[in-house]
């Protein structure tokens, strides 16, 4: 089925002039398609037009006042629902800079693709802040879950995954050296050296599960301990079959999903 969006707007100013471009008239439909209580309605119909893509990730907000002029609501009600959407994580305040659109980030499941990719394509910069690298005989615990040769030597990177200067995610990765070359530092994306080597995974096996941060992975994210995470667990397989990647991940569960498409 076809998802029609109406085009009618209220309110619009053109990006090109560096202003916010809002639809009022898809939030006040979404509005008053809800019963409850105003500000868990005008929270809920900010949230659907923020992740149907509606206003995109990284645009400005309108003023608490020009939302409660063009909805016809109190600057106390939007004041408290950007709260709220704040610690959803899918906009940012700050003090003199107004409002802006985080949104969630998708990760799709029927595509093999890397942090720095997947970053590009929402149009965010991504960097790495590298925490620990270290090459040696593979670790005891990837050779069982990879099958490599106990020889192997592999590189075990520790890093910090950032897009727009935000931390997303902290990753423990191990390949083979000879998958990055012994000159790799860790700084770029680990797909794009790989390519580079002809050793990108052809195919993954991933494990997924919710879990609470704890102290360490909430320190590094920038989160409150307890907080939700996705911890994705995964092993890469080159077009030979041969393992080529072990990585644990977890990304912060307030600006990730997963999305994907199953077919009967």
């Amino acid at each position: 089925m076809t998802k029609i969006i109406p085009v009618c707007q209220l309110y619009s100013q053109s990006r090109t002039q560096g202003g916010p471009t809002i639809t009022f008239d898809s939030i006040a439909q979404r509005l008053s398609g809800q019963h409850g209580p105003l500000t868990d309605r005008l929270r809920n119909a900010l949230t659907a037009v923020i992740e149907d893509g509606i206003i995109a990730p990284g645009e400005s907000l309108p003023s608490e006042r020009e939302f409660a002029a063009k909805l016809d609501i109190s600057r106390s009600t939007v004041r408290t629902c950007l709260r709220d959407l704040a610690d959803m994580g899918l906009v940012r305040t700050r003090p003199g800079a107004g409002t802006t659109v985080i949104g969630g980030i998708p990760k799709a499941l029927t595509r093999l693709s890397g942090f720095s990719e997947d970053m590009r394509l929402r149009g965010l910069l991504p960097s790495s802040k590298v925490l620990e690298l270290v090459v040696g005989p593979v670790p005891s615990d990837t050779a069982f879950r990879t099958g490599l040769p106990m020889e192997t030597q592999t590189l075990t990177l520790v890093r910090l995954r950032l897009a727009g200067g935000e931390a997303l995610s902290y990753e423990r990765a191990v390949v083979p050296v000879a998958c990055v070359g012994e000159d790799y530092d860790g700084s770029g994306s680990l797909y794009e050296r790989m390519d580079e080597n002809d050793a990108r995974p052809r195919r993954t096996l991933q494990q997924m599960e919710a879990i609470e941060a704890s102290v360490e992975i909430a320190g590094h994210l920038g989160i409150a301990e307890g907080a939700a995470v996705l911890k994705i667990g995964q092993v890469g397989y080159g077009a030979d079959g041969t393992a080529v990647e072990d990585a644990i991940s977890w990304y912060r569960g307030d600006r990730y999903r997963y999305v994907g498409e199953i077919k009967g």
